[in-house]
């Protein structure tokens, strides 16, 4: 919604898709046969140990590819509500991979009833939950948030969209803060969050764009970019 489908953005999804499999699916797989190995074949347990440091190394490229490509086009803010699923499936293969692990070292001769088991069990269940739960109260504000990175500091781009604001006569708010700063359209409902990274960029969030404000959020993002 707002968003060009440019090759950017094609490239900018399929990287946060490459991630949410590494995330949901290899890594919990990986944990899985670590355990496993450990119980039944331990030999293989080094191995998977170094394919697993070597995925979490590997995992920088597409996190470096994704961070350059948020300064070239403007994105919905789905990277939260995928990572969050990619939680989910972490949590869930791993509480599988650990009870299957108990049921079989009945056969090695140990104590799968130990109180630690249950208490990591319980423990990912119960963070199972809470994640689900924050992922039910906030998927719609990811999705209606649209996101982009600047080459400038914060302070700059919040003063340049104040005076654009100022000279076409559009009511806003503005609210500095040590984190960045927030401006708001009450009028059109909208939201722009100017957040610092490092080595003087920005991060900007543009917030609670819906069907109704679209066109205003499209004009805020063409004021940004011409800063």
């Amino acid at each position: 919604m707002g968003v060009e489908d440019t090759p950017e953005s094609a490239q900018l999804q399929r990287t946060e898709d490459l991630i949410q499999i590494v995330l949901a699916a290899v890594v919990p797989a990986l944990l899985a046969a670590m355990l496993f190995s450990y119980l039944l074949f331990d030999t293989l347990f080094p191995v998977l140990f170094l394919a697993a440091v070597m995925v979490a190394v590997l995992m920088l490229i597409p996190a470096n590819r994704l961070h350059k490509l948020h300064f070239c086009t403007w994105c919905v803010n789905t990277l939260p509500a995928k990572l969050i699923t990619s939680i989910v499936g972490m949590i869930y293969i791993s509480v599988v991979a650990i009870f299957a692990v108990g049921l079989l070292s009945v056969y090695q001769g140990l104590e799968p009833e130990n109180p630690i088991t249950f208490a990591i069990v319980g423990g990912l269940l119960l963070l199972l939950i809470v994640i689900m739960s924050y992922s039910a109260q906030n998927k719609q504000r990811f999705l209606s948030t649209h996101k982009r990175f600047f080459p400038k500091r914060h302070q700059d781009l919040a003063d340049g969209l104040v005076s654009v604001l100022q000279k076409n006569g559009l009511k806003h708010e503005r609210k500095d803060a040590s984190k960045g700063a927030s401006i708001e359209l009450p009028e059109h409902g909208l939201r722009v969050k100017i957040l610092p990274l490092r080595q003087k960029s920005s991060e900007v969030l543009l917030e609670n764009i819906t069907e109704k404000n679209l066109s205003m959020a499209v004009l805020l993002q063409g004021y940004l970019e011409a800063i």
